[in-house]
């Protein structure tokens, strides 16, 4: 219920933006300001906070849904970074008693700079200049955090916390949540491609029929539709592993075949609608542009497949079986 109201806020922000770009008109340069309070009068933006400091607790199945919704619709508005950086600082104790968004700028596993998001709000725009900023390195035994506060804040726990490093040994919790948070945009995605790049196949008329009566198409939309179940099934069993205290290996699972399917449901789409599709007028450049930033956010395929393998490896053939169930410990 949480992820269809949402969605439905989206589409109607969407539907209500100029043609080229994502998000509504507003006062606001690159950020949706109309559509942010929206969601913040939801409580949106606080959904995995305790029920306590309104929000709904671990439900991580609904934040899939949520984000799933951000990925197909590509909002201007940092959502994906907020929903986490509340749960992280709910872990740290620190509530927010305004309506600001967050940025989160997470160290990437190599210890560079996230490099895919040029303004590090999390959805490639030029972010309101009223956020707050949270910078986080989960990669090593524990996690840093270091709290930006606006120093307007309100809240004295935010104020007291302001340009101080916060240390937490919830490593694995914190790596699963943005393998997640980045798996659920990627698949809300490849929803919106698949979807877009099924419909032009069946109006695009070429040699008297549409294209999609092509065998060729139609086989190339097959490949894509399963790389889309796939990361769907990844998905949807990381977040239920997620709500039951497991995070990995079910997470970095799902990130990795996601970032893997991302490559190619964005090279088939494009292929299917042809040239137009790398328009900046038309909707499909602004999903692929979506996938291939959160491809690589927060680790890519590659990043995740490597951790995989040596989890593998080190659990040995006898407990490759309880890794995958997420029975084993974690090295």
């Amino acid at each position: 219920m949480i992820g269809d109201a949402v969605a439905k806020m989206l589409a109607q922000a969407e539907a209500s933006a100029p043609i080229q770009g994502s998000g509504a008109a507003t006062d606001v340069k690159g950020f949706d300001l109309a559509l942010w309070r929206t969601l913040v009068e939801s409580g949106v933006p606080r959904l995995l906070r305790p029920e306590s400091e309104g929000g709904a607790g671990n439900a991580f199945r609904d934040a899939s849904q949520v984000l799933q919704a951000l990925g197909m619709h590509a909002p201007a508005v940092p959502l994906a970074d907020t929903v986490i950086a509340h749960l992280l600082l709910s872990r740290a104790s620190i509530d927010l008693s305004d309506e600001r968004p967050i940025r989160l700028r997470v160290t990437a596993p190599d210890g560079m700079p996230d490099a895919g998001v040029p303004a590090a709000d999390g959805q490639g725009h030029s972010g309101p200049d009223f956020a707050h900023l949270l910078e986080v390195n989960p990669w090593g035994d524990e996690v840093v955090m270091t709290w930006y506060p606006l120093a307007d804040a309100s809240s004295s726990a935010a104020a007291a916390s302001a340009g101080r490093s916060l240390r937490s040994a919830e490593a694995p919790l914190v790596q699963g949540l943005l393998a997640l948070a980045a798996a659920s945009v990627l698949t809300g995605a490849m929803m919106r491609a698949m979807a877009m790049a099924i419909e032009w196949a069946g109006t695009r008329v070429q040699f008297g029929r549409p294209i999609g009566q092509f065998q060729a198409v139609q086989h190339s939309l097959a490949l894509a539709a399963e790389e889309l179940a796939a990361s769907r099934a990844a998905l949807d069993w990381a977040a239920q592993e997620l709500e039951v205290g497991r995070p990995m290996p079910a997470a970095a699972i799902a990130k990795a075949r996601a970032a893997e399917a991302a490559g190619k449901v964005a090279a088939i789409t494009h292929q299917v609608h042809g040239a137009i599709g790398f328009t900046a007028e038309f909707a499909l450049y602004r999903s692929t542009q979506q996938l291939w930033l959160w491809r690589d956010r927060w680790g890519d395929e590659h990043h995740w497949n490597a951790w995989l393998g040596r989890q593998a490896l080190a659990a040995g053939p006898d407990g490759l079986f309880d890794l995958i169930m997420g029975e084993s410990a974690l090295r």
